[in-house]
């Protein structure tokens, strides 16, 4: 940003285009004198213009040789285009990530940005202790804390601003972030010493979270090519680190019956959500963004129109679905009708005992026993414990998608419909997905015509002794 300082008559801009490789901040300067009979309001209005005219004028410089920084060209990506256009999860990924880069690439400016620089970086992701995340644990029994202090994980979320989550992990006595744990130092005025001990995390990264690196850094740096601040893309000729293809798990038809068979002992809240998930193959932050006006029990039908997530620096917030795609009606079974029929009850019954305790504000489908919205990552850890009791296969939630449009293409539904219901701006993203399951399917699907066989090759000679006879014709 240009800073203006009156000298005499005239006023001098300063506006910064970036730092030298001694890490100098380089200052570029103009001079602007007001005209004579310009009145002091008007020429405080002219020299704004004309600071803002030179700051684009050394921006487009920067830009037409590339000197601009990459920590720079990152800020200039964030606030002209990921923060007005992307959504906020999209967003705050760009951000973590590129944090992380600007670490060891920052300094350098686009125009020297080369491929071993970034094929460099990757290798030193790989290594371990490069993750050096700082944990911290609590040094009290947490619980018995909250139970002398007559405070509750809500209050604590509350006066925090972090996730009743983090709380729960302190609860059991398990390690937070450290920026979060000073956060809730600092919330209770209490030395970060005297509840907390850091430890670290100095694990490598594995290769799927160097890929998913160097999917952010290349998006910047392509924005930066149609910007024209550089002629090509350093990261696509960057080396990356091998991934073997892993294959989406799910649940074949009798696991799936046994999962619901399993649930039937769980409480409505949580065997109506995992359920759901099953029979409709919702994304997690489109199944807790259901409300009751967007299901149609009569016909048979739900419609996709919000999602509810959770980011550390927003908390939970409401937003639209995550392609335009994703927007869409999806009939659903009688099974699952007759589902939320029961949850629709068991709410009923619900408000009728809590009266003016009962905290629902949109209507929800899925919600906490007090009508409250359920924390996202909630289903995750409630579903994690679920599937180690139960001994079924390791499964996530969002293998539950999988498990649906696993067990429709097997049973024959037209690959177009099966991405529709899913959700995917493309069928090839479903081909891409379930390729296996396809593959697995057409082979069956070829088993039907062998059934033909005994028909079909009647009169035709075996292979072998036709073979045979030309064989000994031969001889």
């Amino acid at each position: 940003m240009a800073t203006i300082e009156k000298r005499g008559r005239g006023y001098r801009i300063t506006v910064s285009s970036g730092y030298d490789i001694h890490g100098k901040q380089i200052r570029q300067k103009m001079t602007w004198t007001p005209e004579p009979g310009m009145t002091e309001r008007q020429a405080a209005k002219e020299v704004q213009r004309q600071a803002l005219l030179f700051e684009e004028k050394v921006k487009h410089r920067a830009a037409q040789d590339g000197s601009i920084r990459l920590v720079d060209f990152t800020e200039i990506f964030l606030n002209q285009y990921a923060r007005p256009n992307l959504k906020k999860k999209t967003v705050f990924g760009y951000e973590e990530k590129m944090a992380v880069v600007n670490q060891a690439l920052g300094h350098i400016r686009l125009k020297d940005l080369r491929p071993g620089h970034i094929a460099s970086f990757y290798a030193n992701l790989q290594e371990e202790g490069m993750r050096a995340r700082a944990l911290s644990r609590s040094k009290i029994d947490f619980g018995q804390w909250m139970e002398e202090q007559h405070t509750t994980m809500a209050a604590l979320s509350r006066l925090t601003g972090l996730s009743i989550w983090c709380f729960k992990q302190l609860k059991s006595g398990k390690e937070i972030s450290s920026k979060a744990a000073q956060t809730i130092a600092a919330a209770l005025n209490i030395p970060y010493g005297d509840l907390f001990v850091t430890q670290r995390d100095d694990t490598p990264l594995k290769p799927g979270t160097i890929h998913t690196y160097h999917r952010v850094l290349s998006a910047v740096l392509c924005r930066a090519v149609k910007w024209h601040y550089i002629d090509n893309n350093p990261a696509a000729q960057a080396d990356l680190p091998s991934m073997a293809h892993h294959r989406a798990a799910y649940l074949d038809e009798p696991e799936a019956r046994r999962l619901l068979e399993l649930l039937q002992g769980e409480h409505i809240m949580w065997r109506a959500l995992v359920t759901f998930d099953l029979l409709s193959g919702l994304r997690r932050a489109e199944l807790l963004g259901l409300r009751w006006c967007d299901v149609d029990l009569d016909n048979q039908l739900l419609h996709v129109r919000q999602t509810w997530n959770y980011l550390p620096k927003i908390g939970c917030y409401t937003d639209t679905p995550k392609t335009e795609g994703s927007e869409r009606p999806l009939k659903i079974s009688r099974t699952a009708v007759l589902l939320l029929l029961d949850v629709q009850r068991w709410q009923e019954r619900q408000k009728e005992a809590l009266g003016d305790a009962w905290l629902d504000q949109d209507n929800r489908i899925f919600t906490r026993e007090d009508g409250a919205p359920l924390f996202p990552d909630s289903i995750t850890r409630w579903f994690t414990g679920f599937i180690k009791r139960s001994g079924l296969p390791k499964v996530t939630v969002h293998s539950l998608r999988h498990t649906y449009a696993s067990l429709m293409i097997a049973d024959g539904v037209p690959l177009v419909n099966v991405s529709h219901s899913l959700g995917h701006a493309q069928v090839s993203t479903t081909s891409n997905i379930y390729s296996h399951v396809i593959a697995s399917a057409e082979a069956k699907a070829l088993q039907v015509f062998d059934r033909f066989g005994d028909v079909a090759t009647l009169g035709l000679a075996a292979p072998d002794k036709e073979n045979g006879k030309k064989e000994a014709a031969g001889a």
